[in-house]
């Protein structure tokens, strides 16, 4: 991330990251649906007309908040990978198990915010599926990183494997939401959900 150099946009900068605290302590503290744009201009000490600057509405400071929380589990989760020296199978499962860790922390403002933006087609929507995506950029670097090493199966398709991940992975998260399942189920979940996905992976290069 690039530093601000004028100190109107070092003032700036601290501004946004004084309102970006404060609004993830209120939605940690009331929920998404509870947090008011006065308790988070309270909390930061600014008008709650600066809170809007930093985001038009509450779901796009929201989307902010979590593309924040994105752009450090992208670093966390590169250096995990640079960590792991096993099997592609299981240096995913430990790369996910971390994204899973981290969400099922804040999973209800995770279900909010991908709530409200599958129901539309707005800014804030391609703005945080795009923060999301780039947290797992760790993931796909690993992927195509083995489609170099292999041959044959899924692995030739770093991208489509990726993508095909984060779809399971969302969906783990969407039954945790509804099913209200424990952070130990869920990681049995997702692990059988990707055995299942690296199991055909081996069984398509076998038959090649």
């Amino acid at each position: 991330m690039d530093l601000p150099t004028t100190k109107r946009a070092q003032r700036k900068a601290a501004t946004r990251a004084a309102v970006l605290r404060a609004a993830r302590e209120e939605f940690h503290a009331q929920g998404y649906d509870r947090a008011k744009i006065v308790d988070i201009a309270r909390a930061a000490d600014v008008s709650p007309g600066t809170v809007l600057n930093a985001a038009p509405t509450k779901i796009a400071l929201l989307c902010e908040v979590m593309a924040d929380d994105f752009e450090r589990l992208r670093d966390e989760t590169a250096s995990l990978a640079a960590q792991q020296n096993g099997d592609l199978a299981s240096a995913i499962k430990a790369l996910l198990d971390l994204h899973l860790a981290r969400h099922m922390e804040d999973l209800e403002l995770f279900r909010a915010a991908i709530g409200h933006n599958w129901l539309t087609n707005e800014s804030d929507f391609k703005t945080l599926h795009l923060s999301l995506e780039d947290a797992w950029s760790p993931v796909r670097e690993l992927l195509s990183g083995a489609a170099t090493e292999t041959e044959g199966g899924l692995h030739d398709c770093p991208h489509l494997l990726t993508e095909s991940l984060l779809d399971l992975y969302l969906g783990v998260l969407r039954r945790c939401v509804i099913h209200t399942w424990s952070p130990e189920f869920a990681r049995e979940q997702l692990h059988r959900r990707l055995d299942l996905v690296f199991h055909d992976c081996e069984s398509r290069r076998a038959l090649q």
